[in-house]
């Protein structure tokens, strides 16, 4: 799955997390656990459901059962609560590795996901779909943060699509 839109949209979630990460990391240690009043009560909140949320969909997109995707993402989701930000790098940076892993090893991006959910029932997604998705949850997440750090009289750090592409 080399050199598709899906990919390259991911490998922007990828820089965007990591620039959001490097901001953080700058900013006074209270920031990253300070309570704040917004969708989630602090930024590391934001970041580990973030995580979790990103580990759902890979094991969905690798084809694991509900329950054992959920019993995945509570694991890896207790093991990444109360980590620094420096300890969330290290298993963000681990996990963009398991999604290159497995982007490798797919030839078709369009491609049919079959799900079943036990509120959805049965799904059928196209695994570029999911993709854009993950990247999609992400942009939203990272709009949270900004608003938290400005809350916190911080600035947020621009992590639009355009300013991945300036980079390329």
């Amino acid at each position: 799955m080399e050199n598709n839109r899906a990919k390259k949209m991911y490998d922007y979630h990828v820089w965007a997390n990591q620039k959001m990460i490097q901001h953080i990391k700058q900013l006074p240690n209270r920031v990253y656990n300070e309570t704040v009043n917004s969708v989630f009560s602090s930024i590391s909140d934001v970041l580990i459901h973030l995580y979790a949320t990103d580990i759902t969909w890979l094991e969905t997109m690798k084809g694991s059962s509900f329950h054992d995707a959920v019993r995945e993402v509570e694991l890896r989701k207790s093991e990444a609560s109360g980590a620094s930000i420096d300890e969330l790098e290290v298993v963000y940076d681990s996990l963009s590795k398991e999604y290159y892993s497995f982007f490798a090893e797919q030839k078709n991006p369009e491609r049919i996901i079959i799900t079943e959910h036990p509120q959805y029932g049965r799904s059928e997604f196209i695994l570029a779909d999911l993709i854009h998705h993950v990247v999609n949850h992400g942009t939203y997440h990272r709009g949270n943060v900004t608003a938290m750090l400005r809350q916190q009289g911080e600035r947020g750090v621009p992590t639009d699509y355009v300013y991945f592409l300036f980079e390329c």
